[in-house]
């Protein structure tokens, strides 16, 4: 098929669910979550072989065929997911995922589900795919016989949704101008809030979820935060995190070993933020490179 007749929303015609959704595609371009806080994978309280997602919103690309267009997810209330019983001799790596189930195109189901897909047991074990039509909000590090998955078990693999709209045409609002239009090419000005990420120990590593974040760092001793190798973060090109010196102690930003930073500052693959209250932004420019500008020394 070629353009798309009637379009979606035409009077009182009836419309395919598929033409819909590539409508919502114009909003959502691809699979993530929709809000930085959506859906975060944590351990179960009481620990155990467990893990809770948060409420949250994610859009899905459907990937069965193509021109399948943006499923919208959402989750009203934290659910418990059941972690599979360790291997008593291997680690394995497990992921979660959200997955949409439509019989249009596959199987019987119509509907979306939580999975906890278990990897396969080895001495180097590797993360299982993320299904077809499905998001990856976490992997689990399932170590051999044990009983527990804790915090440092969970990486977080959410990415957030990006959009087709122009975002040169998005200005920012000025205090109590609310939302008007933008002269003659009709933007709408829109305010943008800026997450953060208050640290206070003196080792940081850098997380999927601080991309578009500002990290504040404050200790009184000297802090290292340091960005992952992309193959235990998958970061997208061009994402960017800012890092704040909120504390009396100096902050070095690093790589991991195979990551390289580029920077002005005298150790430029070691900048260090200049003062107090000194901030930079790194920003991945290709896999495992970053470009680290700002108040650097």
């Amino acid at each position: 098929m070629a353009l798309r007749t009637p379009p979606s929303w035409l009077q009182n015609g009836s419309h395919p669910a598929e033409n819909d959704r590539l409508s919502v595609q114009a909003l959502y371009a691809t699979t993530g979550i929709i809000g930085s806080t959506s859906l975060e994978v944590t351990p179960n309280s009481p620990a155990g072989m467990s893990v809770r997602v948060a409420t949250g919103w994610a859009a899905i690309v459907g990937t069965t065929q193509s021109n399948m267009g943006v499923y919208t997810v959402f989750n009203d209330a934290q659910d418990t997911l059941t972690v599979t019983t360790a291997d008593p001799t291997n680690p394995r790596i497990d992921r979660v995922v959200i997955t949409v189930r439509d019989a249009y195109y596959t199987g019987a189901y119509n509907d979306v589900i939580f999975q906890v897909v278990a990897g396969t047991p080895a001495g180097s074990p590797v993360a299982p795919s993320t299904p077809a039509n499905s998001i990856s909000l976490a992997t689990i590090a399932v170590g051999a016989a044990v009983t527990q998955i804790n915090s440092g078990n969970i990486t977080d693999t959410r990415v957030e949704t990006t959009t087709n709209l122009p975002v040169g045409d998005i200005t920012a609002v000025t205090a109590g101008a609310g939302l008007t239009g933008g002269g003659s090419s009709g933007a709408v000005s829109l305010a943008v809030n800026t997450a953060t990420n208050a640290q206070t120990g003196t080792t940081y590593t850098t997380v999927l979820a601080d991309n578009g974040k500002l990290v504040t760092l404050s200790n009184a001793s000297p802090i290292t935060a340091t960005i992952p190798l992309n193959s235990s973060v998958t970061y997208p090109v061009g994402a960017q995190i800012t890092f704040a010196r909120y504390g009396a102690g100096s902050v070095t930003l690093v790589g991991a070993a195979g990551v390289t930073l580029v920077s002005t500052a005298a150790t430029a693959a070691q900048p260090t933020l200049r003062v107090q209250y000194s901030s930079a932004t790194a920003i991945q420019t290709s896999t495992d490179n970053w470009l680290v500008v700002g108040d650097i020394a």
